[in-house]
């Protein structure tokens, strides 16, 4: 059976609504457009859906030249982001961790996302003198993704999950950008290497998973029942790793995928043991 990228999604502000697409332009440090915003406290750390659930509300378009259009059910007016409008200035903002410089993008970005979160937030931009790298792959480039460029998920997979999960899981909840459909369930795992169309990928290690899967992508609300996480708790959590679905990925060249293309598997890996306790 011949495996195929089903589905591509893009991000470009940390924890917001995703885009679908049919095409992507792979770049080494994510694909085009993705994660290259993040919203941040006052003192540099940066903010996520996981405690400001109302980010995955706002919804973006990829408008010419790079820009964005903005929206969120609660705002008066959309919001256009124009990264060569942007002040040429950089802070420090801190993202696990870790310290890296970010541009700001003006006062009148941070007044909208402070109207929706109703806290005192500035937004911040991976520009030309931003630097940061994975942490298995030291010289692999990463935007404001969490910690590595790319993350691929399955159909068969999250159909897995749903099986035995007592309430219905959607993809969006897991925010990839490359699903792939026509293999067996958590076949990934024992992807080492891959071929999308003319890019090939390495498999780096499986995503371990957050609260934020818990949340519904459409109105922001929390699954009264801890799903996905209680089930995948079951069978799909690693022993001093955390509960894993999906895998994070690392683009060995550059290119454009396009939603249809043949996935070839061009070396496998020893997948790791879960215990299944379902």
């Amino acid at each position: 059976m011949s495996y195929l990228l089903s589905e591509l999604a893009i991000y470009p502000i940390k924890s917001i609504h995703g885009i679908q697409s049919s095409s992507a332009e792979v770049q080494f440090s994510g694909l085009k457009n993705d994660r290259r915003y993040m919203l941040i406290k006052p003192n540099g750390e940066f903010i996520t859906g996981r405690k400001h659930p109302q980010l995955i509300r706002i919804k973006a378009q990829v408008l010419p030249n790079n820009q964005l259009e903005l929206s969120h059910p609660d705002a008066q007016s959309t919001l256009i982001l124009n990264p060569n409008e942007f002040p040429q200035s950089y802070r420090e903002v801190i993202i696990w961790g870790n310290s890296m410089a970010a541009q700001s993008v003006g006062e009148t970005a941070n007044l909208w996302f402070q109207s929706i979160l109703s806290v005192e937030t500035e937004l911040v931009f991976f520009g030309e003198s931003s630097q940061r790298f994975t942490s298995r792959r030291p010289d692999s480039p990463v935007g404001f993704a969490d910690g590595y460029p790319f993350l691929l998920t399955t159909e068969a997979s999250l159909e897995e999950l749903n099986r035995t999960c007592p309430e219905p899981i959607r993809m969006g909840q897991f925010r990839p950008n490359i699903v792939i459909k026509g293999n067996e369930a958590f076949a990934e795992d024992t992807w080492k290497r891959i071929r999308i169309g003319e890019v090939e990928f390495e498999n780096i290690k499986p995503c371990v998973r957050c609260i934020f899967t818990t949340i519904d992508p459409d109105n922001a609300e929390r699954s009264k029942l801890g799903e996905p996480l209680k089930s995948l708790a079951k069978f799909r959590k690693l022993k001093n790793t955390g509960i894993t679905f999906g895998s994070n990925m690392i683009a060995l060249n550059q290119g454009v995928i396009r939603q249809g293309d043949k996935v070839e598997i061009l070396e496998y890996q020893q997948a790791d043991i879960y215990e299944d306790k379902r």
